[in-house]
């Protein structure tokens, strides 16, 4: 709503669509996000109530996506979601829309399922629901977009259901669509170019763009001073922290050998990451990966392997419970090797302490893994390329490669620590503060929630805010969204490692920056 009034104070005609109980189920309503298991029947009043008064507040043109709909289209809807079975459901196409390809990621969110089993009469019925709104979103907003041609779409997130449809309808008809999603910093927003959010291309691209370019004093104090938040939880920062042990405290707790290598591999909470194609990584699935690791670690009795399940499967912080993760790991927890533990998703115990003690980090996607890099220690990453990437980790190419590069890390084959340390620090610098935006017009009341942070709209004029500004540019005008890396020298490079080995120094023996 931010950029939109900006625009139309620099001369853009602007509207925002919004839903008009069009849907039987929609993302909002999701018992994953704390709604109930049975949708009330006034939500949709309540939330359209909601719309209009945020609208008519902020004296902001709107229109109902329902204005493009007739009654036959909701019949002839019904009709066809329900006459797809079984895995003909996540191939369901109108026309030359691939509906359950476009509504599938909003099917995991709902379900908290890593895998569908499009079988199950619950699952079938949930996804032909969504089949249902979605072709009712897709037929709708292609007769606005006939509409209104409009010139440039802005969208939130890109991911969900309704706006995957929005963007993949906007591509398909040459129309730039910029998508915006909360930032990894507190207050900061980030933006996708014709992508989803769950897709990292143009962030890999801005980091190899930046990836030889040292860090000045200032990017390295802020790059450091969320390091920092995150490792000790403080402020807002956007983690599922559990527990508050230290090192020591947490080794004791998993009743380690003080004299053999700990090894920690931190999981990945993947039903956001389904339906989008980017999912799969170095292995075909994120179960056979901890498989291959377990193996390892069986077969090299000489280290300790700590298995920590993400706090978002299924613990107090999370949005409801991941059942297929959770029953997955229950399931190893019985034939574990004596070198191996499981820490539980709603255990307490600090993973941050854990990769504090750790000598070497296994991660899918996990942003720990990157953390764990800036103190100096090897992290092999497995995930997609794709999604969440962090190019700045060891990655394999195939499951021997990562086989043999265990072998290699457990044989003492491990790079320098400031090899280790420098990427991450650069990758930090890119990722949380280059590919993110400032932006202190609307203040992150919560990690998901945020407010109008503005009195009045003369603070949105060009002028007032440098990223504001940009933004409008790039919709305007196309201008680039990120700066041309600068030339940076020696001076620079000294400097930047001067920080990140006392970085480094400060966290031994325990590894612990927040406590440093």
């Amino acid at each position: 709503m931010a950029i939109l009034q900006a625009l139309r104070l620099r001369g853009c005609s602007v509207t925002y669509v919004t839903c008009d109980g069009v849907f039987s189920d929609c993302d909002v309503l999701q018992p994953a996000n704390g709604a109930p298991a049975k949708k009330p029947a006034n939500a949709c009043l309540i939330c359209q109530s909601s719309a209009a008064a945020r609208m008519a507040t902020w004296g902001l043109p709107y229109r109902w996506l329902g204005r493009w709909l007739t009654t036959a289209d909701f019949t002839d809807a019904a009709a066809w979601a329900h006459g797809f079975k079984g895995a003909a459901l996540a191939d369901a196409q109108f026309g030359e829309w691939n509906i359950g390809a476009w509504v599938a990621s909003s099917v995991h969110k709902h379900m908290r399922h890593n895998e569908l089993d499009l079988n199950d009469p619950q699952t079938a019925a949930v996804f032909a629901s969504y089949l249902y709104s979605g072709r009712l979103a897709a037929v709708g907003f292609d007769r606005l977009l006939a509409d209104e041609k409009p010139d440039f779409l802005l969208l939130f997130n890109g991911r969900m259901a309704p706006m995957r449809t929005a963007l993949e309808l906007g591509k398909l008809r040459g129309i730039p669509v910029l998508v915006e999603e909360r930032g990894v910093v507190p207050g900061h927003m980030t933006f996708f170019e014709n992508r989803s959010c769950v897709d990292s291309h143009d962030l890999v691209a801005l980091w190899r763009a930046w990836e030889n370019v040292p860090l000045n004093a200032a990017e390295l104090d802020a790059v450091g001073a969320l390091f920092k938040e995150r490792w000790r939880g403080m402020k807002d920062s956007v983690v599922f922290m559990a527990g508050t042990q230290r090192a020591d405290e947490t080794k004791a707790a998993l009743q380690l050998d003080p004299a053999l290598p700990v090894w920690a591999l931190f999981t990945s909470n993947l039903d956001e990451a389904g339906g989008t194609n980017l999912a799969n990584g170095v292995f075909e699935t994120h179960s056979a990966w901890v498989l291959a690791s377990l193996d390892f670690a069986r077969r090299h009795p000489g280290l300790q392997l700590v298995i920590r399940v993400h706090p978002n499967s299924g613990s107090q912080r999370s949005f409801a419970k991941n059942a297929q993760e959770l029953a997955f790991y229950e399931s190893l927890a019985d034939s574990l090797p004596d070198n191996v533990r499981l820490v539980r998703s709603d255990d307490t115990l600090n993973s941050y302490a854990l990769a504090a003690m750790a000598t070497v980090g296994l991660t899918w996607h996990s942003t720990i893994g990157v953390e764990m890099a800036a103190l100096g220690k090897p992290v092999v990453r497995c995930g997609s390329r794709e999604h969440s990437a962090q190019p700045c980790l060891l990655m394999p190419e195939t499951p021997a490669a990562y086989d043999r590069m265990l072998g290699d890390l457990i044989q003492g084959r491990a790079p320098d620590p400031l090899a280790c340390a420098r990427p991450a620090w650069r990758f930090g610098a890119a990722a949380f503060f280059r590919y993110s935006f400032p932006f202190p017009l609307v203040k992150q009341t919560d990690w998901y929630m945020g407010d109008m942070n503005f009195s009045d709209y003369s603070e949105l004029a060009p002028g007032k805010d440098v990223m504001l500004d940009r933004i409008c540019a790039h919709v305007m005008d196309r201008a680039p969204l990120h700066p041309t890396p600068p030339e940076r020298g020696a001076a620079d490079a000294a400097t930047e490692t001067d920080a990140i080995l006392r970085w480094i120094g400060a966290a031994q023996p325990g590894g612990e920056p927040g406590r440093a």
